[in-house]
């Protein structure tokens, strides 16, 4: 066995490994000491209010800094107080079917002219979600085709290689700028379906459901 092989491929995993290790430690104590925090904020608050007894005014304005920091903590993201009731109804009718992080995620994609809590998708979004699947399975078809013309005719040029790299890195990087678009359209789709269960649920007009 070639030695100087081995050291190089050790002295690459060492390169490499180390820093994305080091670099996913950092981010992990990071986001620890700012969850803590806000958990000290929390209890901070908490005190706060039951000291302030007398002066309903700041009492209630502590209440609704607590709301907001609530909702950081249970959904990722500091929902505004005039939303958040609407959040914590929208989590509690899909539970089971949504998460917390769902919610943080496809937040920005909210339906904010409906009552209740609602993420269908605007036209807008909607024609960046029909390109963003065309793109998306333009890329599948790229690669299949490359995988296909490699293995098939055993071909594997240079050529070939880049354009099932770049299909590969075009459908992770698309996939992921556009996270919170795509959960909002599986929340869209829910919410249709959810509303479709509920009128069959529906006793027939004029019955007295009894």
């Amino acid at each position: 066995m070639d030695i100087d092989l081995i050291i190089r491929v050790a002295t690459a995993i060492v390169v490499v490994v180390g820093p994305v290790l080091g670099l996913f430690q950092l981010l992990n104590t990071r986001r620890s000491h700012r969850y803590q925090n806000s958990k000290i904020e929390m209890e901070l608050l908490s005190q706060g209010i039951a000291a302030q007894e007398g002066d309903s005014t700041y009492k209630s304005f502590l209440l609704d800094v607590r709301k907001e920091k609530t909702s950081f903590l249970v959904f990722g993201i500091p929902i505004p107080n005039a939303d958040l009731e609407r959040a914590i109804a929208y989590y509690r009718k899909a539970e089971g079917r949504v998460t917390t992080g769902d919610i943080a995620k496809a937040w920005e994609y909210r339906n904010t002219g409906s009552k209740p809590l609602s993420f269908r998708l605007r036209t807008s979004s909607w024609i960046i979600y029909v390109f963003a699947l065309v793109y998306v399975g333009f890329c599948v078809l790229a690669f299949a085709a490359g995988a296909f013309v490699a293995l098939a005719f055993r071909i594997l040029t240079k050529e070939i290689i880049l354009l099932v790299s770049v299909s590969i890195a075009g459908f992770v990087s698309i996939l992921w700028a556009n996270q919170g678009l795509f959960t909002a359209a599986y929340l869209a789709k829910l919410e249709k379906k959810t509303s479709k269960d509920d009128e069959l649920a529906l006793p027939p007009h004029g019955s007295s459901g009894e």
